[in-house]
Order: C-alpha cells, then sequence, then structure tokens
C-alpha cells in the first residue's frame, strides 16, 4: 500500500469520525477520535492481512486493488470495527448534572 492510498484512508477514516462526532445521539468528547483510529487499523489490516491469508482468500477476489490496497475487503472491515468500537464505547461517557 502506498502513502497516497494510506493518506486517503485516514481522511475518510477522519471525516467519518467527525460525522460521528457532529450527528451522534450520545456525543462524548472522544467519538470522533475512537472512529478514526479504528477505521483506519480495520483498513490498514483487512487490506494487509487478508490477501496472504488462506482463510480470507476469497475475500480478496471481491472488489478492485488500488496501489495494494484491496478495497472492498478494507472498507467492510474498517466500517465493521469502527462500528463495534463506537457502540462499544458510547455509553461509557456520562455527564454528570451534579455539581461537587
Amino acid at each position: 500500500m502506498g502513502v497516497p492510498v494510506f493518506a486517503a484512508i485516514v481522511v475518510v477514516s477522519v471525516l467519518a469520525g467527525v460525522a460521528v462526532q457532529l450527528l451522534g445521539a450520545r456525543k462524548s468528547r472522544y467519538d470522533a477520535l475512537v472512529v478514526a483510529l479504528t477505521a483506519i487499523f480495520g483498513a490498514y489490516f483487512a487490506s494487509e492481512t487478508f490477501p496472504g491469508s488462506s482463510v480470507f482468500g476469497t475475500i480478496t477476489n471481491w472488489g478492485p486493488a488500488v496501489d495494494g490496497f484491496y478495497v472492498i475487503p478494507g472498507i467492510v472491515f474498517a466500517v465493521l470495527v469502527a462500528t463495534v468500537a463506537y457502540v462499544g464505547t458510547r455509553d461509557t461517557y456520562t455527564t454528570s448534572t451534579a455539581t461537587a
């Protein structure tokens, strides 16, 4: 995977994180960070790991590859990992209404 493709993954993941931060029903200060970092990891992991795997060998035949980035597995796994991370962490942040 080349630098331009990785930069595009970072930009799209940060934009997804900002969208979740602005549109999410339960907001915290870290929603954008959680979504962006996990989406970057998911896309990179899927693109670099799935092509050499014998278990996930058929997944890489779906869709195109751009500069070593397998588009379909990368996008699907990024969305899956970011969604799980967001859903798993959104209820851990609470705002206290009481003052000390």
